[in-house]
């Protein structure tokens, strides 16, 4: 989640340039600042996305729970088995687990799909909404807060009353 989050700040981030000296950049137009991890962490898309990824983690968790169950299952019955019988046992129990696998990862890749899907409609909804603010406070840059040292205009609160 958190490498989820640092691809979208630096993502953001990119939106706008950076000035390396704000007195000079100033000069050029006003420039407006926005602290994009409030903005995210302000985001019901954002806690709905962690809650699509915790699902995902919870459901590959009990696959592996599954087989690993499985697996002990086969090794009690290995003693109680004749050779030919433990053999056709186990190309059934690989027959269910390619199956249960199949079955699981098509519906964890529609997950991942739909978390990929929700993460590229936030990147574009934060940037929609910072480049409306900024338009209508005639702000000529708008760059991430976490970037600037000092000065420029706080829209932050404006871009997550707008998001909502």
């Amino acid at each position: 989640m958190k490498k989820a989050l640092l691809t979208l700040l630096i993502t953001l981030s990119a939106v706008a340039p950076i000035a390396a000296f704000p007195s000079a950049a100033h000069a050029e137009g006003n420039i407006g600042v926005v602290d994009v991890q409030r903005i995210l962490q302000s985001s019901p898309l954002l806690k709905a996305l962690e809650q699509a990824q915790q699902e995902v983690a919870q459901a590959e968790q009990k696959l592996m729970e599954a087989r690993e169950k499985k697996r002990k299952e086969l090794q009690e019955k290995q003693q109680t088995l004749s050779p030919e019988a433990f053999r056709d046992l186990v190309r059934e129990y690989e027959d269910e687990i390619i199956a249960q696998a199949k079955a699981e990862e098509t519906k964890l890749g529609r997950r991942k799909e739909e978390i990929r899907t929700k993460k590229e409609d936030l990147e574009k909804r934060v940037e929609a909404a910072v480049q409306a603010i900024a338009k209508q406070k005639k702000l000529d840059i708008v760059i991430n807060k976490q970037l600037v040292l000092f000065g420029g205009t706080d829209v932050t609160a404006d871009v997550i009353a707008k998001l909502k």
